[in-house]
């Protein structure tokens, strides 16, 4: 099976906000684990997964396909591998790294780019054959043989060679405080997915407002949000 690809045009993002699984666990707050950069990286684009695809947008909530590059980059804090997001579109950032002679048809690592038709869609490597990137379905994991546009190269961004990050960040811990509806997106006007028992852990790593200036928590990586004062520490 072929995906389709999108535009490539994408601007810098203007929030962050990133999610880690709801997971069972006792009620205690736990710091991260250190993770390589690469994972970081990663991480936060698989954070996206299930977010839509639209044109020209960076995040949180929706993303073109450089969009994501950039954002999962900035987030992890190594923005500046990548052209420190002055590089807006596949083909931008394609270019930047064939100038540079940092492309290659055959050699990647986990964190590195990947480019098909020329420039035309980008996408972050995983490993083991497959990216994850923004289709026309939203953001995705796929082989990398597995898009419409031919493959054309990867980008060593040189993110492996960075090792692990050398402070454990740690991540905020809250629980449901009784039954909370997780909806697909920051607001009573989103459809809820499931309802989440009393003290479910919530992982998160951002929030959002609604239109009413109200904090919600995106606390699942397919996109779930839950409303922060139905949530305690």
């Amino acid at each position: 099976m072929r995906f389709p690809i999108p535009g490539a045009r994408a601007f810098v993002p203007a929030a962050l906000a990133v999610t880690l699984l709801i997971t069972a666990a006792p009620p205690t707050p736990a710091a991260a684990a250190e993770l390589s950069e690469a994972a970081q990286v990663i991480n936060h684009a698989k954070a996206q997964l299930g977010d839509p695809w639209r044109y020209g947008a960076a995040g949180p909530y929706a993303f073109d396909c450089s969009g994501l590059v950039i954002y999962a980059y900035k987030a992890a804090g190594d923005l500046y591998l990548i052209g420190n997001g002055n590089y807006r579109s596949a083909s931008s950032l394609y270019k930047y790294f064939r100038d540079r002679g940092k492309t290659s048809r055959t050699t990647a690592t986990p964190g590195d780019l990947v480019v098909w038709g020329g420039g035309t869609h980008i996408g972050i490597y995983l490993g083991g054959g497959k990216a994850i990137s923004t289709l026309t379905s939203g953001v995705s994991i796929h082989y990398v043989n597995a898009v419409t546009a031919s493959f054309t190269a990867y980008l060593r961004t040189g993110l492996y060679q960075l090792g692990t990050s050398s402070t454990a960040s740690t991540v905020p811990i809250r629980y449901t405080n009784g039954a909370v509806n997780l909806r697909r997106g920051p607001g009573t006007e989103y459809a809820v997915t499931r309802v989440l028992a009393d003290r479910t852990r919530l992982s998160i790593l951002g929030s959002a407002k609604d239109s009413g200036g109200r904090t919600w928590y995106k606390v699942t990586r397919e996109g779930g949000y839950v409303a922060s004062w139905e949530t305690t520490s």
